[in-house]
């Protein structure tokens, strides 16, 4: 897995049961994104994948600023009406002799998407929703050297639909698309919404004997609530008396808090030599609750009003963290770069008695035991850079990674589960191998990186019978290319593109015989391209492609039930200075291809056959900048 970081602060929470870890923030007041690959002494828990920090906007060197975004997006098939949208982002920054400030408030309305077919998709997280947005920083001066900041961001995406995923699918033989039902207004007791707080204090000294000290505390608290569930019409649950214990109509939902800090000095040893060390602690709460609603008073008055809310799909829990680290750079020489680094880290698990909820006859009794375990463990990473010629550079790389499972997802193991003995709660330790080439000729840059990483206890995800994700722990190894290359071959051209490829194997037995990894865990073939070109000064024009493979291996061997069809898709981007802001027109699937992305199509069981939403079809973009 990899973690999301705003500004430092982790937002992926270990109770992973959604994917909105990138939809806490508006793309508005992202300043930059850093994406650091695989496993890093600096960063703990939950990073053995790598790490991905979204930088926000720092306040202007000007007295005043303002800035203004309009924009509006709508679906060509069909063209308005249900599918339009717009958002509205306003902001102000200033900086004064020591104080400097940004505040910045977005709203934006997605309404219904619409696949190339022109067929509603079904209702997603990112269909039908509002959303509010406010960053705000404040920051001081004490000198040169020192710097004191507070930012407080709060992002809320509220769901507002009349439709819902059609159960009734399943009757179809073979696999479906999913399509939409309207159901009309529906009158919920708890909003289907995700509301994410965020507050960071950062305190910077440059000069604290010969170093510079960085120290760091936040609070994080994520509260999501799902559009409600109702199965009834789903007949591969109500013909499995297997599944008898399921109620009918509930809402899921995630609650994550947060609070931690590091305390980290970069400390300069000579003239070629650098250690940056320190120490971080977090500690999170997480439950993932079911919230059962009343089946008469939705029939009959579409209200869902909760009469259980005891139940849970794994918790609540508790994860507290100590991190110690240690990551050095010396630069040998013009040509040569040695880096390594080492982090030891201890995890305390303790989770409470709790009710599951997603649970068989087989699975029976309901009421669980909590518990406490304790982990810990020492990683370390070392690299080499030679660099031939200025313009080149070799490179090679070993990392470790440390970190426990999704423990959520473990707690929904059978009733023999024990917390402090269980195989599946056992934290992962990935040893990753590195080895690539980078080039960059001022007219041309490119790389080519190859990886291979194993683990003795890999943690992976299976879906079930019912088509529920269980996580399954066995050896594990993944491996894989990439390549990028951008190209410049006069001022107004631009051309590049990007290749990815990796594979992986499960043994799954612990016999020695790997197995394909599934296609929930193992993602084809990728391949990009574009072409840009600044047609007059002050237009520029860009052209997108995506091409994504299939894949077969696990299919063939038994592990899928079904393989990936690979599609290709087009967008265009088209930027123009008008006045003093910018206009952008940005048309998506612009050849209005018809598929479904790789996130769906695993999506292969009866079980979950209802949520196989295709792609949005062709839509447009419009927006407008100024700032003034």
């Amino acid at each position: 897995p990899s973690v999301v970081l705003i500004d430092g602060v982790p937002q992926t929470p270990n109770s992973n049961g959604n994917a909105a870890d990138l939809r806490v923030i508006d793309p508005a007041v992202v300043e930059r994104i850093e994406v650091l690959r695989g496993p890093s002494a600096i960063y703990g828990d939950g990073g053995t994948g790598g790490i991905i920090n979204i930088i926000t906007r720092s306040p202007t060197e000007e007295s005043v600023a303002f800035n203004l975004d309009l924009g509006t997006t709508t679906a060509l098939n069909p063209f308005g009406d249900d599918s339009f949208g717009y958002n509205i982002v306003a902001g102000v920054s200033g900086s004064g002799e020591r104080l400097d400030g940004l505040l910045s408030i977005s709203v934006d309305s997605v309404n219904s998407l619409f696949d190339a077919e022109g067929d509603r998709i079904v209702p997603t997280n990112d269909t039908d929703t509002d959303r509010f947005g406010l960053l705000a920083k404040v920051g001081y001066n004490f000198d040169e050297k020192q710097r004191l900041e507070l930012t407080y961001s709060y992002f809320r995406d509220s769901l507002d639909t009349q439709f819902l995923p059609d159960e009734s699918v399943v009757d179809t033989p073979g696999l479906q698309k999913g399509r939409a039902i309207r159901i009309g207004d529906i009158d919920y007791e708890e909003e289907p919404q995700q509301v994410n707080h965020v507050v960071n204090l950062t305190y910077r000294n440059e000069d604290v004997f010969g170093s510079q000290l960085d120290f760091q505390a936040y609070f994080r608290d994520r509260q999501l609530i799902q559009r409600l569930t109702d199965l009834r019409l789903n007949s591969f649950f109500l013909d499995n008396e297997l599944f008898s214990p399921f109620p009918d109509v509930w809402q899921t939902g995630l609650d994550a808090t947060e609070w931690g800090g590091r305390l980290q000095l970069d400390s300069p040893i000579g003239n070629a030599f650098n250690v940056l060390w320190g120490v971080d602690y977090t500690n999170e709460r997480n439950d993932r609750p079911l919230r059962v609603a009343d089946n008469d008073d939705f029939d009959n008055n579409q209200e869902i009003n909760i009469v259980d809310d005891s139940l849970t799909q794994g918790g609540p829990y508790d994860v507290e963290s100590v991190g110690l680290f240690a990551q050095g750079t010396w630069d040998i020489s013009e040509q040569f770069q040695l880096s390594g680094g080492i982090r030891y880290e201890n995890i305390d698990v303790s989770v409470e008695d709790y009710r599951l909820a997603f649970i068989t006859t087989n699975e029976l009794p309901r009421d669980r035991q909590g518990g406490e375990a304790n982990f810990d463990d020492v990683a370390f990473n070392a690299g080499l850079v030679y660099s031939p010629t200025p313009e080149i550079s070799l490179f090679a790389n070993f990392s470790q990674g440390f970190s426990i499972p999704d423990v959520g997802s473990i707690l929904t193991s059978g009733p023999d589960f024990d917390l402090g003995s269980d195989l599946r709660l056992e934290p992962q330790k990935v040893d990753n191998y590195e080895i690539g080439i980078r080039a960059d000729f001022g007219w041309i840059q490119a790389s080519l990186t190859g990886f291979y990483n194993s683990s003795d206890l890999g943690t992976r995800i299976a879906i079930d019978d019912a088509g529920f994700g269980r996580v399954v722990r066995a050896p594990q190894r993944n491996y894989g290319v990439e390549a990028t290359v951008d190209w410049q071959p006069s001022d107004v051209w631009r051309l590049g593109g990007l290749f990815s490829w990796n594979e992986g194997d499960d043994d799954i037995d612990d016999d020695g015989n790997f197995e394909p990894s599934s296609n929930v865990n193992i993602k084809p073939i990728k391949i990009g391209a574009y072409v840009e070109n600044n047609t007059t000064p002050g237009w520029t024009n860009r052209l997108e492609l995506l091409a994504v493979g299939g894949r077969d291996r696990s299919f063939n061997d038994g592990i899928d039930t079904t393989d990936l069809d690979g599609y290709v898709t087009l967008d265009f981007l088209s930027s123009i200075k008008l006045g003093d802001g910018l206009l952008t027109l940005g048309i998506s699937n612009l050849l209005n291809e018809q598929y479904l992305p790789v996130s769906t199509q695993i999506l292969n069981n009866e079980g979950v056959e209802s949520r196989r939403a295709a792609a949005p079809g062709r839509r447009v973009s419009l927006r407008y900048r100024i700032e003034f």
